[in-house]
């Protein structure tokens, strides 16, 4: 193998490894992006829920989404 073949496999080698990340950073933005709708959809929910029970299994639910979207914010900055 020559150093052109060499290099050329290498540089490959190491694209491939970019694309996968913008891959994996795009998929994480489409989940946040759903979380963020499921997160406004449990707020107006929420704010129309007179039984206090509802509210607090509705307000445990948005807890854990906002969990949720913070490390896959992390996760990003992490990229």
């Amino acid at each position: 193998m020559n150093k052109i073949e060499l290099l050329s496999r290498l540089q490959a080698f190491f694209n491939s490894d970019a694309k996968a990340k913008k891959k994996k950073s795009e998929q994480i933005k489409g989940v946040i992006k759903k979380l963020k709708t499921k997160q406004n959809k449990i707020k107006k929910m929420l704010e129309a829920c007179r039984d206090e029970e509802m509210k607090k299994a509705l307000q445990l639910e948005a807890d854990i989404i906002k969990a949720q979207i913070d490390k896959g914010v992390d996760v990003l900055k992490n990229l």
